[in-house]
C-alpha cells in the first residue's frame, strides 16, 4: 500500500509493508545512486539491520553505516556537524543517498544533514517506532535542537520516500508503543473522531500492536498527515499547525527538562490534555470531551499532568518555542472532536491558570 504526498516536484509516496523486500525496487524507480549511507543506532542495527542490508546489497547498493548514540541530545548541532565532516570526506566527490534508520532523532537528524550536505541530497525515510511510522517521519520538517528550546534550527526538506515496515514494530517496547500512540490520538482529536472512537473501543489491540489494528492506526494517521502537508507544506496558510495540537506545552516540558524525562508522546499526552483544558476555560469545548480524551489517555499508560517539575522554567521554554510568534504562544485549541483552531489571540491569564493546572512542582 502507498500514500501519495502530493507536492508538485517534491512529491512521494508513504509505503506501508511487512518487510524490506521491496524496498530496492522502490528505490530504483527514484533513479536514486546507489550509494547509500545508514545513520542509526547500534542497537536498532543489531536487530533489524540484516533485514535492511541484504536487500539493498544484494540489489547492487554499496553502503556505509554510521552511528550515533540513542539520546535526544543526539539531534544537535555537535552530532550533525560530526556526520557532515564524516559524509565531506567519504563521498566529496559523489552524490550519496542519506537513509535515516531509526525514529525520531534518527529522521530529525539524519534528514538535517542531508538538507545541507552540498546544499541538498536526497534521503530517505526508514523509521523504526510508531511515532515516527506516523508523524515525524512524514511531512519533511528536519531539524536540530538548541539547548533552549526544541527543534529551533531545521528546514522543511521532503524525502524522497516513507518506507513503513509495520513488521519492525513488532519488538517494540511498550513506552514507544505508548508514545507512538499519544500521536495517533492527537489525530484523531485534530481530524478524524472515528479513529478517535477506534482507539476508545480497540485500545487493548492498538497497544499489542496487533497488525490488522496497527495498519489501521497507521494509515488513517499518515494519510490524515499527508492531506495536511499537501495543502501547507510550510505552515503558510495556518492547517498545518493544526498539526502542533498539544505541542505548544509538549516541547517545553522536553527542552524545561532537558530532553531527558519524558519521551516525546509522554509529553504531547500532558500537551493535549492543558490544551483541551484551555478550550475549556474558553468555553470552546464541552467538558465531556476533555474527559474523554483525558481517560484514553491514562487508559493508553501516558501521563496527563506535569509534576515535580518548575512552572517557571516550564514558562519560560514556551516562549522560547518556535510557535511563540508576534510575542504570544500560538495554541491549537479544539471546538470539537475533528475540529481546531490556531490562534494567538487568548488571554494569558487564562493560559498561566489552565497550566498551572497540569505542570506542578
Amino acid at each position: 500500500m502507498s500514500i501519495p504526498v502530493r507536492l508538485g516536484d517534491c512529491s512521494y509516496e508513504i509505503v506501508l509493508s511487512d518487510s524490506y523486500a521491496s524496498l530496492p525496487r522502490r528505490l530504483a524507480a527514484l533513479n536514486l545512486p546507489k550509494e547509500g549511507w545508514i545513520v542509526s543506532h547500534r542497537s536498532i542495527l543489531a536487530r533489524d539491520g540484516h533485514a535492511l542490508i541484504t536487500p539493498l546489497r544484494r540489489a547492487g547498493w554499496t553502503l556505509r553505516v554510521v552511528t550515533v548514540p540513542e539520546s535526544e541530545s543526539s539531534k544537535s548541532w555537535t552530532m550533525a556537524e560530526r556526520l557532515l565532516t564524516d559524509l565531506s570526506r567519504q563521498a566529496a566527490m559523489r552524490v550519496p543517498v542519506v537513509l535515516a534508520f531509526g525514529g525520531g532523532v534518527i529522521g530529525d537528524l539524519a534528514g538535517f544533514v542531508a538538507s545541507v550536505f552540498r546544499r541538498g541530497v536526497p534521503y530517505v525515510q526508514l523509521p523504526t517506532t510508531l511515532l515516527a511510522q506516523v508523524d515525524s517521519a512524514l511531512g519533511g520538517k528536519v531539524g536540530v535542537d538548541l539547548p533552549h528550546a526544541k527543534n529551533l534550527a531545521g528546514a522543511f526538506y521532503q524525502p524522497r520516500l516513507v518506507y513503513n515496515n509495520v513488521a519492525i514494530l513488532d519488538s517494540l517496547p511498550l513506552r514507544q508503543r505508548r508514545s507512538g500512540l499519544a500521536e495517533i490520538i492527537k489525530y484523531g482529536v485534530i481530524a478524524d473522531p472515528t479513529l478517535f472512537a477506534y482507539l476508545e473501543t480497540h485500545l487493548p489491540v492498538c497497544l499489542a500492536l496487533q497488525r490488522s489494528a496497527v495498519r489501521v492506526l497507521i494509515e488513517r494517521s499518515c494519510r490524515i498527515k499527508a492531506r495536511v502537508v499537501s495543502h501547507d507544506e510550510r505552515e503558510a496558510t495556518g492547517r498545518r499547525a493544526q498539526l502542533n495540537f498539544g505541542h505548544t506545552l509538549g516541547h517545553a516540558l522536553e527542552s524545561a527538562t532537558g530532553y531527558t524525562r519524558w519521551t516525546h508522546g509522554e509529553a504531547i499526552a500532558i500537551g493535549m490534555c492543558a490544551a483541551a483544558a484551555l478550550s475549556v476555560e474558553l468555553r470552546r469545548l464541552s467538558p465531556t470531551v476533555l474527559n474523554r480524551l483525558e481517560r484514553l489517555i491514562q487508559r493508553a499508560g501516558l501521563p496527563t499532568h506535569a509534576r515535580k517539575v518548575s512552572f517557571q522554567q516550564v514558562w519560560q521554554a514556551v516562549r522560547y518555542d518556535k510557535k511563540f510568534i508576534h510575542g504570544r504562544p500560538r495554541w491549537v485549541l479544539v471546538n470539537r472532536l475533528g475540529h481546531v483552531v490556531v490562534t494567538e489571540d487568548i488571554p494569558q491569564a487564562a493560559v498561566r491558570r489552565v497550566l498551572k493546572r497540569y505542570v506542578t512542582p
